[in-house]
């Protein structure tokens, strides 16, 4: 880095568009938060039964606050659905913020993009 030396150029622009407003998940809506967890449905575990056994169990994730409002109960299915399909899986409670809902993007019954066909950060509906 002492090589480099510090930037002489101009400072880059701001950007050029304005932020856009958060979304604000209706009656039985969530926003959707997703990843894919490292031991999932991926070439990684196609002939290692063993490995495969060790990934965790997918669930639908949510706070206690956003369960209470979509009468979801930790332990109990919850079904999250769009126009395209949906996914129901056991609800378990977790530290995430209020009106989201998380689901493994590629494990056990979860094939986010697949099925549901969005993506993190789009609204979904939810239902026990």
């Amino acid at each position: 880095f002492d090589r480099l030396g510090r930037w002489a150029g101009a400072a880059p622009a701001a950007p050029a568009t304005a932020p856009g407003e958060p979304l604000r998940p209706g009656y039985g809506q969530a926003v959707l938060a997703s990843w894919r967890q490292l031991l999932d449905h991926s070439t990684l575990t196609v002939d290692e039964p063993a490995l495969a056994g060790t990934a965790r169990p997918a669930y639908v994730r949510v706070n206690a606050a956003t369960a209470g409002v979509l009468g979801l109960t930790e332990g109990a299915p919850a079904t999250v659905r769009t126009e395209r399909g949906e996914i129901t899986l056991p609800v378990a409670l977790a530290d995430l913020p209020d009106g989201v809902v998380w689901l493994p993007g590629n494990s056990g019954d979860s094939r986010v993009r697949t099925v549901l066909g969005v993506g993190h950060g789009d609204l979904v509906g939810v239902t026990a």
